[in-house]
């Protein structure tokens, strides 16, 4: 533990993850557990309780401490409450992350339903922002801190099944530069990061219900064969810059959408990776 967040008291609001038969891990619970292992005390939420557990479980056998908190952040009311029943654990809130992220029943923009598009941009948008809005009193009471959002590079893009999806990130990206300019006077840093190809349970199951791929080993396929760097990236490079932004080594930064995308965003539209290219390893 080299003690990067000692003494935070960090809020994850996503932390468990999805059971789907794969062994790969969610940004949230990489997140959490990676918060605890380098010394602070987390809040570990999620709309199913022992989806949220069994992160807690995993950082307490590693000997840090963490808290459960059970919330759907699609209810006004739980937004509210997962912040109280958070600062009433921990005694206060350094940091929040937000992960939560839905995309199920989503489409193009003619076949898209109301039910759906209200669905994902309640759970994306309006929680990151009550969230946020319930936070922020805190924060500016105790001298500041630090939110970091999830995004998506999908918000940079445009076309495919996953209309609403892409519209909600977009809007967090907005909300994020919104919340880091309005607050930076009382020390509130606010930055968003965006992830493509990144291997993890919600991205799997979200384009294999998208139709884009039919198992894990195509979705690994379609990765490296889309961006310069030529591997899936995962969880962990996630959680890595969640990391770096969350802690004091930010301290000058905010307002700053960081791809975590393999070089992605930087050739959308005019990159083929040539079939003779090697794949990166890992």
């Amino acid at each position: 533990m080299s003690g990067r967040m000692e003494g935070k008291k960090a809020l994850v609001v996503g932390a468990g993850q999805l059971e789907f038969e794969t062994d790969l891990v969610g940004n949230g619970r990489a997140i959490a557990t990676r918060f605890a292992r380098e010394g602070a005390e987390v809040c570990a939420v999620d709309l199913v309780e022992h989806r949220a557990q069994a992160t807690v479980d995993e950082i307490v056998r590693e000997g840090g401490r963490a808290h459960v908190i059970v919330a759907d952040v699609s209810s006004p009311e739980d937004c509210d409450r997962l912040v109280a029943d958070a600062h009433h654990a921990m005694g206060g809130i350094d940091v929040l992350v937000n992960v939560v992220g839905i995309n199920d029943r989503d489409g193009t923009p003619l076949d898209l339903q109301m039910e759906s598009w209200h669905r994902i941009l309640d759970t994306n948008v309006r929680s990151m922002w009550l969230i946020s809005k319930a936070v922020i009193p805190l924060m500016k009471d105790q001298g500041g801190g630090a939110i970091t959002n999830i995004s998506s590079a999908g918000s940079k893009t445009g076309g495919g099944k996953l209309f609403a999806y892409a519209m909600s990130k977009a809007a967090v990206n907005k909300l994020s530069h919104d919340i880091a300019v309005e607050y930076a006077p009382w020390g509130i840093r606010c930055n968003v990061v965006l992830p493509m190809f990144v291997a993890t349970p919600h991205g799997l199951e979200g384009l294999h219900e998208a139709g884009f791929i039919t198992d894990e080993a195509e979705y690994f396929e379609l990765g490296s064969g889309s961006v310069p760097l030529g591997r899936m990236g995962d969880a962990h490079d996630v959680e890595n810059a969640v990391l770096f932004l969350s802690s004091d080594e930010a301290a000058f930064i905010t307002g700053v959408e960081l791809p975590i995308d393999g070089g992605g965003l930087a050739i959308v539209g005019q990159y083929r990776r040539p079939p003779e290219g090697p794949r990166g390893e890992g």
